[in-house]
């Protein structure tokens, strides 16, 4: 929260951002500028009301905007640790979006497993 000008480090960038030189990437649907995994983390130890959203969106880890692996993963790690404010609706995508991804590798079983950890039944 400092000024442009007494700024000393640069913004962190995902893993696949580090190495282009791009200074700061823009989501184009929310407006936030993109962030590494690591300083989400950081940010949700300091405030554990920070949203998961940002967080849990693939593009903080990989280029792939629909490779949900790790995503999955961490939610349901967090989920662990008592970290439940995350959206229905962002569970649900989380659930869907890596289910459809292991289904389409052919690993239906993994696919059905994952789709277990919903929490809307319907």
């Amino acid at each position: 929260n400092t000024a442009e000008c007494e700024k000393y480090a640069c913004c962190p960038l995902p893993p696949y951002l580090e190495e282009s030189g791009c200074v700061v990437e823009e989501d184009e649907n929310a407006g936030r500028p993109l962030r590494d995994v690591c300083f989400h983390l950081l940010k949700l130890y300091s405030d554990r009301l920070y949203e998961l959203d940002q967080l849990l969106d693939p593009r903080s880890v990989t280029s792939d905007p629909l490779d949900y692996r790790l995503s999955w993963h961490l939610w349901e790690v967090l989920r662990a640790l008592n970290y439940t404010h995350l959206f229905r609706q962002g569970q649900g995508v989380l659930n869907a979006s890596y289910a459809a991804q292991l289904e389409s590798e052919g690993l239906w079983e993994w696919a059905v497993f994952v789709l277990l950890h919903e929490p809307n039944t319907q």
